[in-house]
């Protein structure tokens, strides 16, 4: 339970505690300490890629933020395996379908963001790390791989009974908002990402006065209110035993608050949010790409941007490389060779390169030298 809670990032509280939600989440811990068996968390997150592709992200499928998302859970669940030997699994149960008719976001563009994202996950070797869909929550499949045709037939289905099944019939989500501390920093938060994701969104393709446009910014961070009451509600009735994450900020009274990319001082943006500024001090900074393209460069990896890097001296080497870099601060730095050529040598020049990206990077590690 301290290994979970220090991976959090709850509100400050009248109690003074770090995580409200601990006297809550520790039944189910022991629950499966009891049973010799693995512990089981869950985190709603990872919906598609933001609907404004002008200003804040690099594209419409993961990239590097996911990829440090991913490893920070992969992370959580080693930590707790070194000292509990079962260790733990998170399950990710994607809200894209819940949302992303509201914000004009094709449910194929869902489904391949979702399909992204599992093979990374595989080939990034983070198996302790479980993908559920909507649809299998709710019962409608139990097959854990869809095809493309499966997966957008249901679409309809799993939002109707979603909210026909789920969501509280006396639920009022202006109520909620006014009376409910996590519901209220939700929505806060919903609101600040949709005043910039709208502007892009084929919802407002005719909207034309700042007074409607904020109207209908409100009402889709309603509507994104009431849905998410009765996807938490899904969760708590099909995963009872499971450790609630979440991506939001909270009082931490029924979740703890999991930022997934870290930053100093402040609660971070989600990946589908924002994108990564690497920094030569070892840095993954999270902004939006129209904060980054003046100062910093555009990397691709397999034909497609992937994050933004600072322009410091600490990237030119008199040898052709690439760096990739791994949760939580580690970065290869791999010798780029054509067919039949000799490996480049590890000089005075490349070894002080090493050492100086040592100085923010752990471990830094060369690859592919004679």
């Amino acid at each position: 339970m301290t290994i979970i809670q220090g991976y959090g990032q709850n509100e400050e509280n009248d109690e003074g505690s770090p995580w409200l939600g601990r006297i809550k989440f520790e039944p189910r811990v022991r629950k499966h300490v009891k049973a010799n068996a693995p512990i089981e968390l869950v985190l709603p997150a990872f919906p598609w890629k933001s609907v404004n592709k002008v200003e804040k992200v690099l594209g419409a499928v993961p990239d590097l933020g996911e990829e440090l998302g991913l490893g920070r859970l992969q992370n959580l669940c080693e930590d707790i395996q070194s000292i509990y030997p079962p260790g733990a699994y998170v399950t990710v149960t994607s809200d894209g379908l819940v949302y992303n008719d509201l914000l004009g976001i094709s449910n194929e563009e869902v489904y391949e963001y979702g399909g992204a994202l599992r093979r990374m996950a595989e080939e990034k070797g983070y198996d302790r790390l479980k993908f559920i869909r909507i649809m299998n929550l709710l019962g409608l499949t139990d097959s854990p791989h869809m095809t493309k045709e499966e997966y957008l037939a249901c679409v309809d289905d799993s939002r109707k009974m979603l909210v026909e099944k789920y969501l509280p019939a006396d639920f009022d989500a202006r109520d909620a908002i006014l009376n409910d501390a996590d519901i209220n920093l939700t929505y806060c938060g919903y609101i600040i990402f949709l005043s910039k994701d709208m502007r892009h969104s084929p919802i407002t393709a005719g909207v034309t006065t700042k007074r409607e446009y904020r109207t209908v910014v409100k009402r889709v961070a309603h509507d994104m209110i009431t849905r998410g009451k009765a996807f938490a509600a899904v969760i708590e009735d099909r995963l009872p035993d499971y450790v609630r994450l979440s991506i939001h900020r909270s009082t931490g009274l029924n979740k703890l608050s999991f930022p997934l990319v870290p930053q100093p001082n402040h609660f971070s943006m989600t990946p589908w949010h924002c994108c990564i500024a690497v920094t030569a001090k070892g840095q993954f900074r999270t902004a939006h790409a129209i904060e980054l393209r003046e100062t910093h460069d555009v990397i691709e990896q397999n034909g497609r941007p992937y994050y933004y890097r600072d322009r410091s001296d600490v990237w030119k080497w008199n040898v052709p490389v690439e760096f990739e870099f791994f949760y939580p601060r580690g970065i290869y730095v791999r010798a780029k060779t054509a067919e039949g050529e000799a490996a480049p040598k590890l000089g005075p020049n490349e070894l002080a390169k090493i050492k100086e990206l040592g100085k923010g990077f752990s471990p830094v590690i060369p690859t592919g030298f004679a």
